[in-house]
């Protein structure tokens, strides 16, 4: 059955709507969270959490297989048979994940008793091995999740998620800091991580309309899911490796509180490059996937109304966030973390770049995901290469730079594959660049006032 252009348009604002309206409020949540977090824990709680957080993260990616794309992209993604099925997976890949998790922790507490770590550096941290060994049940919590969020993903039904995500953040939030006031070491973030993601699991099976789900499986049904999903595996490992190698590399180079400082920092940097991987996600794609099977012809234009849009605000942030950085740190949290100020300002230009991730939801979309391997072996290697040189040969500042180096090194890859794919317009690339000089010049109309309310 044909959709109606007109009808998708009015879901997709609607749902742009809901997306970045719910975002927003998440992230003023994780912002208000994180600073009252940080005034209660030191920054090395912050560093040993990040490292076994990016650990359970990895092993998830190691074993993705793209099943909430799937069902979003695939004709079959409303199918009973279908959707049981995925869920079947992701339930023995949570299991799978928790049962590695544990294999790492046990191999890092073995290095660090046998001194295969350097004694200064996060993996040397006695806490680390329970840490990563507790948090490992965060991927079978994770993995009974309801697939009715995937179909609200589907259907564009941002209004439900939203509210879904708000209520299970907040009450997650909850226990974070209740838990942290009463004992205030890393087991605060631990256990109030885990609550989190319990909560979400239990309510995503009672707040959200759609077929409940069951232990079944067609062999069909998988075969498609693997056929799909082995692109995205690909995909996934390298895009770990790539989007967590930073913290990876940092933890084998710098201690647990300098790694805490740049997690903050991190925090900051990506706060809006989340809300647009969100919009992306949730509403981009679902939406470029619908032009691809009903008007393929418009996916162009599609793109581009979108990447327009996006690309302004991207570029205007970076622009001020590169200006404010120092001033937002030393306002926002205490001396013990001021040393993030430098650190927010390099990784505020990582925002160019990351307005082409649009690109990849758009492969996705076209169901070619071998483009996202190509992107993300090339800033892998970049990755990789350069952070160690430029910290052996600069410290840290050198490293921080090289991090944001390996994000740019995808934007070529990009343009070419766009090029190949007919969905590229140099002008369009080019004209929204001045936005970015626009951004810095109210950075620095902002400091001034600054200056005139409270003095140098």
């Amino acid at each position: 059955m044909s959709i109606n252009s007109s009808t998708l348009k009015h879901r997709f604002f609607r749902a742009s709507g809901w997306a970045v309206s719910g975002h927003v409020t998440s992230q003023v949540l994780r912002l208000f969270s994180n600073l009252i977090m940080t005034r209660l824990l030191a920054p090395d709680m912050f560093g040993v959490m990040a490292i076994a957080f990016v650990f359970i993260t990895g092993l998830s990616l190691f074993s993705d297989l793209g099943i909430t794309q799937n069902i979003i992209q695939s004709r079959r993604g409303n199918d009973p048979a279908f959707l049981h099925t995925a869920w079947v997976v992701k339930i023995l890949r949570g299991v799978l994940i928790c049962f590695l998790a544990l294999l790492v922790s046990l191999g890092l507490h073995l290095a660090a008793a046998r001194h295969m770590v350097a004694p200064d550096t996060v993996y040397a941290d006695s806490r680390l091995p329970m840490v990563l060994a507790v948090i490992s049940l965060f991927a079978i919590i994770q993995g009974f999740e309801s697939n009715r969020l995937s179909l609200a993903w589907r259907h564009l039904d941002l209004r439900r998620m939203t509210m879904f995500d708000l209520v299970t953040q907040i009450l997650g939030l909850l226990v974070m800091l209740t838990w942290a006031v009463l004992d205030r070491t890393v087991w605060a973030l631990v256990w109030g991580t885990l609550a989190g993601q319990l909560i979400r699991t239990l309510l995503s099976h009672r707040l959200l309309p759609g077929p409940a789900d069951r232990w079944a499986w067609e062999a069909e049904a998988f075969t498609e899911i693997f056929h799909f999903g082995k692109w995205v595996f690909i995909s996934s490992i390298l895009g770990f490796l790539a989007m967590n190698g930073d913290r990876l590399i940092l933890g084998g180079l710098v201690g647990a509180d300098v790694l805490g400082q740049y997690s903050i920092a991190f925090f900051l940097a990506t706060a809006l490059q989340q809300l647009m991987s969100r919009f992306f996600s949730g509403v981009a794609f679902p939406a470029l996937s619908e032009v691809v099977r009903n008007t393929p012809e418009k996916l162009k234009a599609t793109y581009y109304k979108i990447r327009l849009r996006v690309d302004a605000l991207a570029l205007f942030s970076s622009g001020c966030l590169f200006v404010l950085s120092v001033p937002i740190i030393h306002i926002l949290y205490d001396k013990r973390y001021w040393d993030a100020g430098p650190m927010l300002e390099v990784l505020a230009l990582s925002l160019i770049a990351a307005r082409y991730e649009l690109a990849e939801h758009c492969y996705l979309a076209l169901g070619l995901p071998k483009w996202l391997t190509l992107q993300k072996t090339i800033r892998l290697l970049v990755l990789y290469l350069a952070v160690p040189i430029a910290f052996f040969m600069y410290q840290l500042p050198g490293a921080i730079w090289a991090i944001v180096l390996s994000m740019f090194s995808i934007v070529p890859v990009t343009i070419y594959a766009n090029s190949r794919l007919g969905i590229l317009d140099v002008k369009k690339e080019l004209i929204v660049l001045p936005f970015f000089i626009l951004g810095w010049l109210c950075g620095k109309l902002a400091i001034l006032g600054l200056r005139v309310v409270v003095g140098p």
